[in-house]
């Protein structure tokens, strides 16, 4: 008797910690609002572009009838990947050793498996609910000078309507970080930054491509200066969102939210927080698909910011992260890459390296860059 009670307290000891453990775990850092889209990925020529459409770079919304459509036509030719703006963002915090979680939804279905092992896999924690619709998925067309252009069945991704969004999601949270794809249902996204604000949590935003702040200007030029606390761009969302070129309309957003990052892909990018503004170049390499750029260059700039380090080294960090994802097809950087990213930052010192290169003037000939704070 004796015996099975000292069995019996050593069972609920065990039981104990590791239910403390398990929720230690599902306490994340780093909480996101995303799509969870599958991603196709298909190399294909200028000229077979051409076809599709004559604006480069874009995004677009297709149903499902042409999304199979695409995919039986050429059933050996495409790469499948977890994606998702901001599940990418949160994969490259993952990496980062940040406890990370993202919010969406999946369908019941066999798209909606390969996603939720993935994620497990990438160590990311899941709030995802299962829709009624499909999974969503995405066409994503490389051309040969790595552009990425692509076509979205949004699905079970985007029914985000009826989400409960609960206090527990957010406690303990530091950074809740926003795709911009999500703006098209604005409810939503107002709910999720009220609670984020109530919860005293952080918060970034994404642009994410020209076509949503075309569509969403008004409502991005309200949620900036109320709830946002970082904002990313691109120079062609900055200049869709504020009419301004990429040094101005850095500026101009910085008045708006704490922190403003406009990007400018191989030709680096613009950082500004209160009245120090500066330029920061990119690594040069060989890029094959920019898919995943801004979103790896977000994990890398707030895993610096998260972690303390200055605004110029989070710059770095970004650029840093971004070059290596350019390299390959998808957004999804091997382990055995991160290693070498890893041992980089810990050997490289950027500010040895000069932050803020002279390849600014020659970059910005008719602008020449005030490298100083204001």
């Amino acid at each position: 008797m004796l015996k099975s009670i000292r069995v019996l307290l050593l069972v609920l000891v065990l039981g104990g910690v590791s239910l403390h453990a398990d929720t230690l775990k599902k306490t994340p850092e780093v909480l996101s609002l995303s799509a969870a889209i599958v991603d196709h990925f298909f190399l294909i020529s200028e000229e077979q572009l051409r076809t599709i459409t004559v604006e480069k770079g874009t995004w677009a919304p297709i149903d499902h009838a042409t999304l199979t459509e695409i995919l039986e036509r050429n059933p050996n030719i495409s790469r499948m990947v977890t994606g998702g703006s901001g599940v990418n963002v949160i994969k490259g915090f993952a990496h980062f050793n940040h406890r990370c979680a993202v919010i969406g939804k999946v369908g019941s279905d066999e798209k909606g498996e390969f996603f939720l092992r993935n994620m497990r896999r990438a160590g990311v924690d899941s709030y995802l609910q299962q829709g009624k619709l499909p999974t969503g998925q995405a066409i994503c067309f490389i051309t040969p000078d790595a552009e990425r252009t692509f076509r979205s069945y949004l699905g079970a991704s985007h029914s985000l309507t009826d989400m409960e969004l609960k206090d527990e999601h957010f406690e303990g949270v530091s950074l809740f970080h926003v795709e911009g794809y999500q703006v098209v249902d604005p409810d939503l996204v107002l709910r999720s930054l009220k609670k984020a604000k109530e919860m005293g949590v952080m918060i970034s935003l994404d642009l994410a491509n020209v076509e949503i702040v075309r569509r969403n200007k008004e409502f991005l030029m309200q949620i900036l200066p109320e709830y946002i606390d970082i904002v990313f761009c691109n120079e062609t969302e900055a200049k869709e969102l504020t009419g301004l070129p990429p040094k101005e309309a850095c500026s101009n957003l910085a008045s708006l939210c704490e922190i403003a990052v406009v990007t400018m892909s191989e030709r680096g990018c613009w950082t500004q927080s209160g009245k120090s503004l500066f330029y920061s170049p990119a690594f040069a390499v060989n890029a094959l698909d920019s898919t995943g750029a801004g979103d790896l260059f977000a994990s890398g700039f707030l895993h610096g910011y998260l972690t303390h380090e200055p605004l110029q080294k989070c710059a770095w960090l970004g650029c840093l992260t971004a070059s290596y994802v350019v390299k390959m097809l998808g957004a999804e950087i091997p382990d055995q890459i991160w290693d070498e990213i890893h041992q980089r930052i810990e050997e490289e010192d950027p500010f040895k390296t000069s932050l803020m290169s002279d390849k600014a003037d020659q970059v910005f000939e008719e602008d020449p860059v005030d490298l100083k704070a204001g």
